[in-house]
């Protein structure tokens, strides 16, 4: 199992609770959503950023052993084209947990109507177990992966 760590520091939610099909019947994968309370995004495990959305609203992280977690800030943020975010890696970029990928504005998400509700769930198909809830850290565990 891999720990794979919180993205941002706030709120656990549900998947049951997100307000998008895709994520809810856990389409993509399965995982926990986090409603952010700062704007920083961090590398929920080390690898290699396999996918950095345009506009910095999501990103995919493979790690050495293939396993795949997909980070999507807030819902329905494709739309932004990039409102809001700041981008602080590159596709392709290797990382280790915990390094800065993107900021979002907060304030600029509130005022645009946004719902942040950010699902981080595991795309390559391995269990999840032992999710966190309640409030969390940036770096605190999220779930176990594997």
């Amino acid at each position: 199992m891999v720990a794979v760590t919180s993205p941002f520091a706030g709120r656990v939610v549900s998947l049951d609770e997100v307000d998008d099909e895709v994520f809810s019947e856990r389409v993509m994968g399965d995982g926990v959503a986090v409603h952010p309370s700062s704007g920083e995004v961090v590398a929920p495990l080390s690898g290699r950023i396999e996918k950095l959305f345009k506009g910095g609203h999501g990103l995919a992280i493979e790690d050495e052993d293939g396993l795949q977690i997909l980070v999507h800030i807030g819902l329905e943020t494709v739309k932004l084209k990039g409102d809001g975010f700041t981008v602080h890696a590159a596709e392709g970029d290797t990382v280790s947990t915990g390094d800065l990928i993107v900021t979002v504005d907060l304030g600029r998400m509130d005022e645009l109507g946004i719902d942040l509700v950010s699902p981080v769930v595991v795309i390559s198909g391995q269990g999840v177990t032992n999710r966190a809830s309640g409030e969390v850290e940036m770096g605190d565990r999220l779930f176990d992966a594997g």
